[in-house]
């Protein structure tokens, strides 16, 4: 072997401070002697998208490092593949040339390699890490936030064009003393600039602060997650580009509005700036109803999203993660062979049911909904033979005697496993009831035969299905061994159920599984509960962060409406006092303010509706029971933000009602 290490640059600072000398250091690893030969600088955290590695080994080490998987076995499938194009190869080159080599494989090798394909994928779209978790959501989110920046644009592109309405004076004067349209607009466009950037840098400070926050929706977990959420300077230098281009396209209407003005109009008018023009009306309501309709978007897929999370939170999930406390143990690496694993797992699982407030405790090689894939093998079933093409296969976990009575999952028919299922019996496996139907539709399977890498296993029992890899997943087969009849990669966990709180026995299973032996590291100590929140991740993140900008959206929106009503109703002072010296009540006008309001509301929803029912579709990952198309959350939104927006449009129509009629028409 090569018993040699390159250490991440974390690692080396947290565990040997730095060491300058560090380079021909022996380490011991797994019990054995380990040199020093690199270390990798803090930008390279291992190809293992949003986890983080602290040191690398050579593959052919393999056995003394991690203990699992097999370097000899054809079938294991274990090994996560890179490879770096070479200059002038595209990907589409680099596919086929694999794909005829895994046609070569499965002609040459067709027991293990039948039905076998290869895809070749930029690393960014690997599906092992965090990115087919992360990407989804995140594209989701980026949606979301430019769709709020376009409401805030909107908002301020309102507010420029009320305030250029107030210097139409000023710009006509400038025009009479012979300033150019193309020197207004630059004007114009440099203070809308200035706004944005100035935004700009005010919510780039504030994210600096805010990017920890980020940290409360990442679950509890014993994986090294690795994300980093520092602003680097390309996030910044986007921003503040996205500001600039914001900035001018948003203050680009306004200028060009304000450019036009009618000089001897304006200049006629004096003062009085009581007409709001046609032009600026219908360009006020256009923005107006945008806002709400990208509010409404934002607002329904946050909703659907709170549906989704909470249908899944009330799922069936085959067992009872309540009272139950998880803890893994590495002993493959501590030098364990397969009998004296055995013996030690034995005994763990023995000192945990001795302990006070413990109902049972039992043995698995994989827990089901965590981050871990877990293990899957091919089977053929007797009367059922594969056909070219057809891969059957089905996940597996290695378990031990009692572990359906601690997980409470049902044993359907047949018996658990029993601690004489040893290796100097038969292999026994227990099937769940998707398997069961699946290969013996309307026949007792107990007693039957299937096949697999570990040779002929005759089922014993039958337990009911389960969620075993994700929420949405559709039944399917799945399979348990007897771990006395072979641990695999030596690596187990142990589930204990406890009348209490689960938490609070943390500390006491790390202590007894270190007082049977100190050099075994617990990987793993949490509650069942936190353990299964990866199952929920996807949904958590978007439903939380939906949840945060929708309802920034629905403040925006309603800030926008406020702001345009209070602004026509200043502009309109004269003609309401006209209305009311000629006999208009204050509740006519009242309702004439709101209407002018809710007509623009109740535009905005139906375009909202609209771009929803075309849209919520690209959601459908992230929602766990309900339609894309959900009729109680559409209506629920629509009917919230009409009466945000009655709320906005209240207040100025109140103001409006308490306009003098004789001191609005003496107003100049």
């Amino acid at each position: 072997g090569a018993p040699v290490l390159i250490l991440s640059e974390d690692c080396w600072r947290r565990q040997f401070g730095a060491d300058p000398g560090i380079l021909g250091r022996a380490v011991m690893l797994n019990r054995r002697s380990f040199t020093i030969v690199g270390v990798m600088p803090s930008e390279f955290r291992g190809t293992m998208g949003g986890l983080n590695c602290d040191f690398w080994a050579p593959l052919t080490m393999h056995e003394e490092v991690a203990n699992f998987g097999s370097l000899t076995r054809r079938g294991d499938r274990w090994l996560h593949s890179q490879g770096r194009l070479r200059p002038g190869v595209s990907r589409t080159e680099a596919q086929a040339a694999v794909t005829a080599m895994g046609a070569q494989l499965e002609a040459a090798y067709p027991k293990d390699n039948l039905g076998i394909s290869v895809r070749v994928l930029p690393l960014w779209k690997s599906p092992y890490g965090v990115q087919p978790i992360l990407l989804p959501v995140l594209s989701i989110l980026l949606v979301v936030s430019l769709g709020v920046l376009l409401i805030v644009a909107a908002n301020v592109a309102n507010l420029l064009l009320a305030k250029t309405i107030g210097r139409r004076k000023e710009i006509a004067i400038r025009t009479a003393m012979g300033a150019r349209s193309g020197h207004l607009v630059r004007l114009l466009l440099i203070e809308s600039v200035l706004l944005a950037l100035m935004g700009g840098l005010a919510g780039t400070i504030s994210a600096i602060w805010a990017v920890d926050l980020l940290h409360l929706f990442l679950p509890n977990t014993h994986l090294p997650i690795g994300l980093s959420f520092e602003l680097d300077r390309q996030t910044i230098g986007f921003t503040l580009l996205i500001s600039l281009a914001t900035g001018l396209v948003f203050g680009l209407a306004p200028a060009v509005q304000s450019a036009r003005t009618n000089l001897n109009v304006t200049l006629r008018e004096g003062g009085r700036s009581s007409g709001t023009g046609s032009s600026h009306s219908r360009l006020r309501g256009a923005l107006v109803i945008s806002e709400i309709a990208l509010a409404l978007l934002l607002l329904v897929g946050a909703g659907l999203c709170l549906r989704g999370f909470e249908r899944a939170r009330k799922v069936d999930l085959g067992f009872d993660p309540q009272h139950l406390v998880l803890a893994g143990m590495r002993i493959g690496m501590q030098g364990y062979t397969e009998e004296t694993g055995k013996v030690f797992y034995r005994r763990v699982q023995e000192r945990m049911r001795e302990l006070p407030g413990v109902e049972d405790a039992a043995l698995a090689s994989w827990f089901p909904l965590g981050f871990e894939g877990g293990a899957s093998t091919w089977i053929e079933v007797h009367g059922h033979p594969r056909q070219p093409g057809d891969q059957i296969g089905a996940p597996y976990s290695i378990v031990s005697p009692g572990y359906f009575r601690t997980m409470r999952i049902p044993i359907l028919d047949g018996r658990d496993f029993l601690e004489e299922d040893t290796v100097e019996n038969p292999q026994v496996a227990i099937i769940n009831e998707t398997m069961a139907k699946s290969f013996w539709p309307g026949e007792n399977p107990v007693g039957r035969v299937f096949s697999t890498w570990r040779g002929d296993a005759r089922v014993v029992g039958v337990v009911g299905n389960g969620k075993y890899r994700s929420l949405a997943e559709p039944a399917r087969p799945f399979f348990y061994f007897p771990y006395q009849q072979g641990i695999g990669d030596m690596n187990l966990g142990v589930a204990v159920r406890t009348v209490g709180d689960s938490a609070a026995l943390i500390g006491v299973v790390r202590r007894e599984i270190r007082a049977l032996d100190p050099a075994v590291k617990v990987w793993a100590a949490l509650p069942m509960i936190d353990f299964i929140q990866a199952a929920y991740f996807a949904q958590r993140i978007a439903s939380g962060l939906l949840l945060c900008l929708g309802l920034t959206a629905l403040l925006l929106a309603s800030i926008g409406i406020y702001g345009v009503m209070a602004f026509a109703v200043n502009q309109r002072t004269q003609e309401l006092g006209i209305r009311m010296a000629l006999g208009a009540q204050r509740s006519d006008v009242h309702r004439m303010v709101i209407g002018q309001g809710m007509r623009l509301a109740v535009f905005g929803v139906g375009v909202g509706l609209v771009g929803a029912l075309a849209l919520t579709h690209l959601l459908s990952g992230f929602l766990f029971g309900v339609r894309p198309f959900d009729p109680a959350t559409f209506l629920s939104v629509s009917v919230i933000l009409l009466g945000v927006a009655w709320v906005a449009c209240y207040f100025p129509a109140r103001s409006a009602t308490r306009v003098d009629p004789l001191v609005a028409l003496r107003a100049d």
